[in-house]
């Protein structure tokens, strides 16, 4: 386990996680004053916005065990532990997945996860049908089951950006920054869509990702399957606003000092018409919090982002 950073570290990461909060909800709040000026029609949908595709999510389910988490053992003792004994916990987490799995299959229920999940949460995801749904709320192993939904990318016209109301110094543009402090020495994770590393913006500073939506090496930011013009953009543009330098309407980036940890939680999916569509899964989201506090996978959580940005929201009708 890491040494916890010296409170004179804190300042950087809490000022780098308040920065990045702002300037979400910031965005996000000034897209829904713009659609009421205009006087189109008034729906609040949240950061997502509307319409979305209808998703097809099916039967998908995630099962949250009463088994303690790395993250509850990590914080029952105090927040350190040896690298042994937290892979002794994930391996135990782990171990009770399997218990829940075969009591199913006893049941001439055989079930296979899509996604399991040991550091943030103990449990899994899978398509269970009712019968299996009735057997798993009875189990004493099983603290409750809750149906997957679907997320999008967090949007704001980036036409505002280069309207004079939105022109450096007019008050409308956030300009945060802190003194000394540019994110140095911070990994920041990102989870999000794929990005693309070559984005002369974002300078280098993005680290070999993970992918949890189609199982790629590197986490880029991936085409349309049906169409090679068509390519995720949403990741590419928050790492920028987390790192980038240099940018469109002059803009810069939180902390242009740390590194982004992209985690390609939400891509180019099947919708319910069969067409293909940007969106992630809430089991999606929680397999890509599970590679941010261990990135390399080893059930230590040495390795772990300091600071996590989902950059995908849930419409209140997913």
């Amino acid at each position: 386990m890491p040494t916890p950073p010296r409170p004179d570290h804190i300042w950087p990461l809490a000022f780098v996680a308040l920065a990045l909060t702002v300037v979400l909800v910031a965005a996000g709040g000034r897209l829904e004053a713009r659609t009421a000026d205009e006087g189109s029609q008034v729906s609040w949908a949240g950061l997502a916005g509307a319409p979305r595709p209808r998703i097809a999510i099916g039967q998908r389910m995630i099962v949250v065990l009463r088994t303690p988490s790395l993250a509850d053992r990590v914080a029952a003792a105090g927040g350190r532990a040896a690298d042994a004994d937290q892979r002794r916990w994930t391996a135990q987490a782990r171990a009770a997945e399997q218990l829940v799995l075969s009591k199913l299959g006893v049941q001439g229920l055989p079930v296979t996860p899509d996604y399991t999940f040991e550091r943030v949460l103990a449990g899994f995801s899978a398509a269970l049908d009712p019968r299996a749904i009735a057997i798993l709320e009875r189990l004493p192993e099983v603290q409750g089951v809750y149906p997957v939904r679907s997320a999008f990318p967090a949007s704001v016209s980036s036409s505002l950006l280069r309207e004079r109301d939105f022109r450096p110094g007019s008050g409308h543009r956030l300009d945060v920054a802190l003194p000394g402090f540019d994110g140095r020495g911070v990994t920041v994770a990102l989870l999000d869509t794929g990005v693309d590393r070559a984005q002369p913006y974002l300078r280098g500073r993005v680290k070999d990702g993970v992918d949890i939506v189609g199982g790629s090496d590197l986490a880029l930011a991936a085409t349309h399957p049906d169409n090679e013009s068509e390519v995720e953009r949403h990741g590419t543009e928050l790492a920028g606003i987390v790192v980038g330098a240099s940018g469109p309407a002059s803009l810069s980036g939180i902390a242009t000092g740390a590194w982004v940890l992209p985690i390609r939680v939400a891509g180019w999916q099947r919708a319910a018409s069969g067409r293909y569509a940007v969106y992630a899964r809430t089991d999606q989201i929680l397999a890509g919090l599970e590679r941010a506090v261990d990135p390399n996978g080893d059930g230590v959580a040495h390795d772990a982002a300091r600071i996590a940005v989902v950059g995908v929201a849930e419409p209140y009708s997913a």
